[in-house]
């Protein structure tokens, strides 16, 4: 007979992907070992062993929920009502909101995809790619006339991404900029050009 579940199983393998996230993005995946993460949850190995099968598999799970927590918010903002930039605003938000409270994990798929197994791998880069084409999607709906440049679409796309995927090095939610206004500046930015901003403008 099949060992019957845990009724708390997907909230323990929920807190051992953050621990494992905190102890990945504080020393690097690689240098990183099992023993260690056993000892952040205060547990034993076999203990882990029976929530995952792998090191590479927390690994992996960490990122594709990270991932797809940024696919569910884009096409939250993509289904959204409003005009176009409102969507984009909305979207920007979306995105901090999830860079903020798990800085640890895009950390960790920025720096370690590289050591996951091709299969894993192309999996997260597939995942990824559907978070960029959708940022795409709205771009050219800003912007119509994109639709003509298929070159650089991709680069307008991730100049944008690229404003915002590395807050999470520079970025503390008790500055004195909130993480709404600082989406807020980076569509204002994005859209109309840093020589466009005025004090009395700004978010």
């Amino acid at each position: 007979m099949a060992r019957k579940q845990a009724e708390d199983y997907g909230e323990r393998r929920r807190n051992i992907l953050n621990k494992a996230a905190e102890l990945f993005a504080d020393k690097g995946y690689a240098r990183s070992s099992i023993s260690e993460l056993a000892t952040a949850c205060n547990a034993s190995k076999s203990w882990l062993y029976h929530y995952y099968p792998s090191k590479e598999a927390i690994l992996f799970d960490i990122m594709r929920q990270h991932v797809m927590e940024l696919v569910t918010m884009a096409d939250a903002a993509l289904a959204s009502e409003g005009s176009p930039k409102e969507k984009f605003r909305t979207l920007a938000r979306n995105f901090m909101e999830i860079y903020v409270n798990a800085g640890s994990k895009h950390v960790i798929l920025l720096n370690d995809r590289g050591c996951l197994p091709d299969e894993m791998r192309k999996e997260i880069t597939d995942l990824q790619d559907r978070v960029v084409n959708s940022v795409m999607g709205l771009v050219l709906e800003l912007n119509p006339s994109l639709d003509q440049e298929k070159d650089y679409q991709k680069p307008i796309t991730m100049a944008f991404l690229g404003m915002i995927n590395w807050t999470y090095i520079w970025f503390r939610k008790d500055g004195p900029v909130s993480q709404e206004n600082f989406a807020d500046l980076a569509v204002e930015i994005f859209l109309n050009g840093f020589m466009a901003l005025e004090s009395e403008n700004l978010p």
